[in-house]
């Protein structure tokens, strides 16, 4: 079992409360870990059936930004630093997680292909004219985001279009939980 961070030093890396934190861990074991590690199947469950988020993509790369030591678990205290961001994270944090789960190959870019991809995983049913609807969408996207014109967004192209228009910041699918989840879930209250 690994050696958990204290609890009041968790409590200065994350912005929760005591009450949340207890939350959080409590949600935590309930996930059902083994040797205090959950896996990437019950943490798809979690997101699924707590937070509405169904892309298997998604999914996917919010598991790979909890799981900071790439080791394919995550441990309590990956859970708990992921979910003050995922939950209570500022603008900014939320801006760099979004950025980080649609960063499909971890390059600190996205680019055309990674755009094409999660916007096909979300809204293809499998036509090629509906694969032609996604290549305009992905056009019209990377111009909106591509600050630099370099045809490719960085981070400071995702800062500055996420300042100009906060909905492009979920753009490629929802990664994030709604303000009314992320509270009823920190109240530890079914989400209605």
């Amino acid at each position: 079992m690994a050696t958990r961070i204290a609890v009041e030093d968790l409590l200065k890396a994350t912005n929760f409360t005591r009450a949340e934190l207890e939350t959080v861990s409590k949600a935590f074991a309930d996930l059902d870990p083994v040797n205090d590690k959950v896996d990437r199947a019950h943490f798809r469950d979690l997101l699924a059936d707590t937070f509405n988020i169904d892309s298997s993509l998604i999914m996917d790369r919010i598991f790979r930004c909890f799981d900071l030591d790439a080791d394919n678990y995550i441990s309590h205290d990956e859970f708990v630093r992921g979910m003050a961001v995922f939950l209570k994270g500022t603008p900014e944090e939320r801006q760099r997680f979004c950025f980080r789960v649609y960063d499909l190959n971890g390059d600190k870019y996205i680019v055309r292909e990674e755009m094409y991809q999660m916007l096909k995983n979300c809204l293809v049913k499998g036509t090629d004219e509906d694969e032609d609807g996604v290549k305009e969408l992905v056009d019209l996207v990377l111009k909106k985001l591509d600050e630099d014109k370099d045809g490719k967004v960085n981070e400071t192209d995702w800062a500055t279009a996420i300042a100009k228009e906060n909905l492009l910041q979920e753009a490629f699918g929802p990664c994030l939980p709604s303000k009314k989840a992320a509270l009823a879930y920190l109240a530890n209250q079914p989400i209605i």
